[in-house]
């Protein structure tokens, strides 16, 4: 009686999913399994001889892919070349700026030396014109006045900028008329 008992409780532990599993799901797997294992053994394509047994049809769909997948892969090789053609023209590009950024970079440094240079003089030029001033202030308004009329209207236009208004006005009052206009005339354009 505890036999029978038994038996009953192991048949109904077993469902309908577990004795279809065990009696012919992995009988069939392991006969899959030799039988691969034997024509794998024997050289043969397992693939092709699968292909064998499809209609003619879906062989020939099989080949057109095999070609499309060709014709992709052969296109991603010629991107992959155009990309990478590109990227050394980039590069090059990249590095032709590069010259011409250091070479804008010197030119704009050689630039602001010679401003300096400039500023340098024009300083150098303002502090000798004051010096200058201060002798024509010494000096009598008509011995200026000669003095005037000889030197660079450039010359002259810095010293009368730098000189007193009385002196300047009366260094002008020396002069001859058409110069002391011309003076004047500069004089306040300057300003």
């Amino acid at each position: 009686m505890k036999k029978e008992k038994q038996t009953e409780e192991v048949e109904e532990k077993y469902s309908f999913l577990q004795k279809l599993l065990y009696l012919f799901i992995i009988p069939l797997l392991f006969t899959l399994v030799i039988v691969l294992g034997y024509l794998t053994y024997e050289g043969k394509n397992i693939f092709e001889v699968a292909q064998s047994f499809l209609p003619a049809d879906e062989k020939m769909t099989t080949t057109e892919e095999k070609k499309e997948e060709k014709e992709v892969s052969s296109s991603q090789q010629t991107d992959n070349q155009n990309s990478s053609q590109e990227i050394i023209l980039l590069e090059r590009q990249v590095s032709e700026k590069e010259r011409e950024i250091t070479k804008l970079v010197a030119s704009l440094e050689e630039a602001n030396s010679r401003i300096e240079d400039l500023e340098k003089q024009q300083q150098e030029i303002k502090t000798s014109t004051k010096e200058l001033a201060k002798l024509y202030e010494g000096m009598s308004t008509k011995k200026a006045a000669q003095i005037m009329m000889e030197l660079d209207e450039e010359m002259a236009l810095l010293i009368l900028n730098q000189l007193s208004t009385s002196k300047t006005s009366s260094i002008l009052g020396q002069l001859e008329p058409q110069q002391a206009a011309r003076f004047t005339e500069l004089l306040a354009d300057n300003e």
